[in-house]
């Protein structure tokens, strides 16, 4: 027998419950272990850092320091001003905002040369509010 496009959805929404309910409790464990390995690096670095040291070998492996750069931005127009007044564009990601290219095509109904603008069909499927207490 053919299943109907009712269990299909049933079936799709019990699914995509299970799906989330693991990725939740997956994500906590993950928030858990990562707390977890990172107290062990900050003690890890404070032995390095007492004793002089860049490494610590064990036979388990080797802790080593690395240096991470790392930029944020507290003030975009600052930034902005900065980029263009010294022509530093490349401290600028190459990417543009689909939503505002979205806005550009539908107030001039032409793509902003040089970008390529697509959009495909995709299902999705939304949980009844009549079965709230089914596997939603």
């Amino acid at each position: 027998m053919k299943p109907t496009v009712s269990d299909i959805i049933r079936v799709y929404v019990t699914l995509r419950n299970q799906k989330n309910t693991i990725e939740a409790e997956m994500k906590e464990q993950l928030v858990d272990l990562k707390t977890k390995m990172g107290k062990l690096e900050a003690a890890l670095k404070v032995q390095m850092e007492q004793q002089g040291l860049t490494s610590l070998k064990s036979d388990y492996g080797t802790a080593f320091m690395v240096t991470v750069d790392y930029a944020t931005v507290g003030d975009w127009d600052a930034v902005l001003k900065f980029v263009r007044d010294n022509e530093a564009y490349d401290m600028l990601e190459r990417r543009v905002s689909k939503t505002a290219v979205r806005g550009y095509i539908e107030a001039n109904k032409a793509v902003p040369p040089g970008v390529t603008y697509g959009t495909r069909l995709e299902v999705n499927i939304r949980k009844s509010s009549i079965n709230q207490g089914a596997s939603q």
